[in-house]
């Protein structure tokens, strides 16, 4: 049986990702061009049909994908709201790169594009279950229910982050309180280890801080941690447990296969994955914690736009 080749594009605040994803999930070209926040949706998307075609296997491409942060109609390809490009509100996106291309478009949240990447690349199309938990800026989560991905009635399922650990805990930006998002998020992670540092000294910290007039960043965190910094230890001993609350609900309610953790607060390994554990091994059924496999994806930067390629897979 000959391979179907798909277009991917992954649409970041910052930049876009696009490639070329043939039907077994590899990546055999890809570009990236900056992303305009202050241009007109159709703007953006002819300058990145205009890049795709600079692609050599574009011609070959039968379906394009397109995943982006915000509120999303997966049903009607509806961006109906996007944290990345403000100015964006009930864009009809499928719409305008069909009318661009010629060719079939569909449109995700990128949460969900990124756990469809990961099935192909960390899990390699094998299990039947997947949950897909992103780890960065805010915390989001997608499904793969028998190797499909589950969007819910209406395409908001896998809002991991936005489920409530703790009813007394900080407001969240969605309005809730409590919400994942506000323990494990990187400006949140920030927020509780600058309150730490108020009643005690961190030489560690403070030299990385002065290094490039750096700020206090989970990746500073991180760094601190790596060469013993208690505090550091602390904050991600913290984080860990509050994620190990998350996923041993998530092992309980769903029993999945696999759980892969993706995004930049995930590279913290050990310092955050060894408090999770002990905290899901306190609180998931035994035997659902057996069964279940957590691992860091080794392809954040690229599930996303592979995910998105995969789409029309689901």
């Amino acid at each position: 049986m000959p391979k179907r080749f798909y277009l991917g594009i992954d649409m970041g605040g910052t930049h876009i990702k696009i490639a070329v994803v043939n039907s077994e999930g590899k990546i055999l070209e890809e570009t990236m061009t900056d992303t305009d926040v202050e241009a007109k949706p159709l703007d953006i998307a002819v300058s990145i049909v205009e890049k795709a075609r600079g692609l050599k296997h574009y011609s070959s491409v039968k379906s394009i994908g397109i995943g982006i942060a915000g509120d999303i109609d997966c049903f009607r390809g509806f961006v109906r709201f996007s944290p990345n490009l403000p100015k964006w509100k009930n864009v009809a996106l499928k719409s305008i790169f069909e009318k661009l291309t010629g060719k079939n478009a569909f449109v995700d949240n990128d949460a969900n594009t990124a756990a469809i990447g990961a099935f192909w690349l960390d899990a390699k199309a094998k299990p039947d279950s997947l949950v897909c938990v992103t780890l960065g800026t805010g915390v989001g989560g997608g499904l793969i229910f028998n190797k499909k991905l589950y969007r819910g009635a209406s395409c908001t399922a896998g809002e991991i982050g936005h489920m409530t650990i703790d009813p007394s805990g900080l407001r969240c930006k969605c309005g809730n309180k409590g919400c994942a998002e506000t323990f494990i998020g990187a400006k949140y992670l920030s927020a509780y280890a600058k309150e730490l540092l108020k009643n005690r000294k961190s030489e560690i910290i403070n030299d990385l801080l002065s290094q490039n007039n750096s700020k206090l960043t989970p990746k500073l965190l991180y760094e601190a941690a790596a060469k013993g910094d208690k505090t550091a230890v602390e904050v991600w001993n913290y984080a860990g447990q509050k994620l190990g609350i998350l996923l041993a609900g998530i092992i309980n309610f769903v029993n999945p296969e696999v759980i892969v953790l993706c995004g930049g607060i995930s590279r913290t390994g050990k310092f955050i994955i060894e408090p999770a554990k002990k905290e899901i091994e306190k609180r998931a059924f035994a035997s659902a914690s057996k069964v279940c496999k957590i691992i860091v994806s080794n392809y954040t930067q690229k599930l996303g736009v592979v995910g998105a390629a995969m789409l029309a897979d689901q």
